[in-house]
């Protein structure tokens, strides 16, 4: 039975959509039926869900369809809200908006989507930079308003301080954060279910074996990991979630091996991850972004060459980084068509470059309808005669010009916005900027899904073999009892 029992962990460990995606298809589709059956059915027949989410749900969708005013948007620039019920409708969805990218960053047993870098950093980019730009933190600073970054207040109004831009970014980044706590609950709840019923957790003690063997430091980073649970528990789990964590999905794994409570072990992520962690990746990034702030840290920086026997110019090191910084996250910026448009009818060619040229100062200095940089201008010349014939619909007005409805084939479908990045097919190369940018997402989202297919059918897998080992092990107590 032991023999049998190593058999089938090895026969695990190869299991992949990749090398047998017959199998591993079939067991995660059976797996994700007795889920259905198990789980989400009786979830699905509660009470609470028959006299309570269901009313409300046919409530909404009523109203939505028989009293669509309710819900209009508002009129930017103007003392028009919207409907009376656009701003709940619109809170409720910001909030599953930043929940669920928070959850698509760290639910892949380690492949998580990078949302953070996606959509969350950049838009704080965007909040401090509309900020300084309007002189007042009194902005519509959600990511799915209508009005979305555009002022209320009035420039100089003295309310632009630290506190109050956290305060503005600070729904999102929790919001993001809880949903990164939450994604972590699948190792937990692995381990767990196989602590209960007596069994072995192979991938969680093979893991744990090989950290034990190995001595790079991500092996002894784990190791480490799950004796700081172990030994502090509660305050443990806080401080291994407060900082951006490789190794965390260890801490799960033994806190389910350790069959802690759920309670604690969420309510501890949760203040790790989603309150102190993203806390201070705002603070960082705010200061980052904010150029008044970090013009005072570079200064600082600076201060220390008049001490030194050599000067370092850090705070001229640190400012080319911090540009650099910017560039790649204004390009990645996500914006409504109309917010690109900023009132013109159109956009030619002149006028995309003039975008990509102000992004980050990258093309210097403007003087009339040239750049200082005359380099960087002609690279985003060709850039944006790529976007115009890219863009331009051979069915449109041929005016190399891209209007609102040539504009909205480009925008994503997910949250009806784009990106100057996403815009730029690329040179034709296989290796352009654009075409390895999309090569990047696409690859980041294969492999999510592959692994948490793959993970499923494993532990579907795990069960099956787990039931051989059982019946083995009942028939072999039989024989003995009828040989006696």
């Amino acid at each position: 039975m032991q023999e049998r029992s190593k058999e089938l962990a090895a026969a695990r460990e190869k299991l992949s959509l990749l090398s047998q995606p017959v199998t591993t298809a079939s067991l995660f589709c059976r797996a994700a039926f007795s889920f259905l059956v198990t789980e989400a059915l009786p979830l699905a027949t509660t009470k609470v869900a028959i006299y309570l989410v269901y009313p409300l749900v046919a409530g909404y969708t009523a109203v939505r369809f028989y009293q669509p005013e309710l819900f209009a948007e508002p009129a930017c620039g103007t003392a028009n809200n919207g409907g009376i019920l656009y701003m709940p409708q619109l809170l409720m969805y910001e909030a599953m908006w930043w929940l669920i990218l928070g959850v698509l960053s760290s639910i892949g047993f380690g492949s998580g989507l990078h949302s953070g870098i996606m959509f969350l950093f950049p838009f704080v980019m965007r909040v401090v930079m509309a900020v300084e730009k309007e002189g007042s933190t009194r902005l519509w600073a959600l990511y799915n308003h209508a009005c979305a970054l555009q002022s209320w207040g009035s420039s100089g109004d003295g309310t632009v301080s630290l506190f109050n831009q956290l305060v503005l970014v600070w729904p999102a980044v929790i919001l993001w954060g809880a949903g990164t706590a939450f994604g972590e609950l699948p190792p937990y709840f692995i381990t767990r279910a196989a602590r209960r019923t007596g069994k072995k957790d192979d991938a969680f003690e093979k893991e744990f074996e090989d950290a034990k063997e190995a001595t790079d430091v991500i092996s002894r980073v784990k190791v480490w990991t799950i004796d700081f649970t172990e030994k502090h528990g509660f305050v443990g789990i806080v401080l291994l979630a407060s900082w951006p964590n490789a190794a965390f999905d260890m801490c799960g794994m033994a806190c389910g091996w350790l069959d802690m409570p759920l309670s604690t072990f969420l309510g501890a992520t949760l203040l790790g991850k989603s309150l102190i962690k993203t806390t201070l990746q705002a603070i960082f990034f705010i200061n980052v972004f904010s150029k008044n702030f970090f013009d005072s840290i570079a200064t600082a920086f600076d201060s220390l060459d008049f001490v030194l026997p050599t000067p370092l110019e850090l705070g001229k090191l640190l400012g080319s980084q911090r540009q650099k910084l910017i560039y790649k996250f204004e390009l990645q910026s996500r914006m409504t068509v109309t917010e690109l448009l900023n009132g013109a009818s159109s956009l030619d060619a002149d006028a995309i470059r003039d975008e990509f040229c102000k992004v980050a100062s990258s093309c210097g200095k403007r003087a009339g309808k040239k750049w200082s940089d005359a380099a960087a201008a002609s690279k985003a010349s060709e850039v944006a005669a790529r976007i115009v014939r890219e863009w331009d619909l051979p069915s449109g007005a041929g005016d190399l010009k891209l209007d609102l409805t040539e504009l909205s084939h480009a925008m994503s479908r997910a949250d009806k916005k784009l990106s100057l990045g996403s815009l730029d097919p690329g040179s034709g190369s296989l290796l352009s900027p654009g075409n390895l940018w999309n090569g990047f997402i696409m690859c980041m989202v294969v492999f999510f899904f592959v692994t948490i297919i793959d993970q499923v059918a494993k532990a579907k897998q795990a069960a099956i073999d787990e039931a051989e080992i059982e019946a083995l092990e009942a028939g072999a107590v039989g024989g003995k009892a009828k040989a006696a």
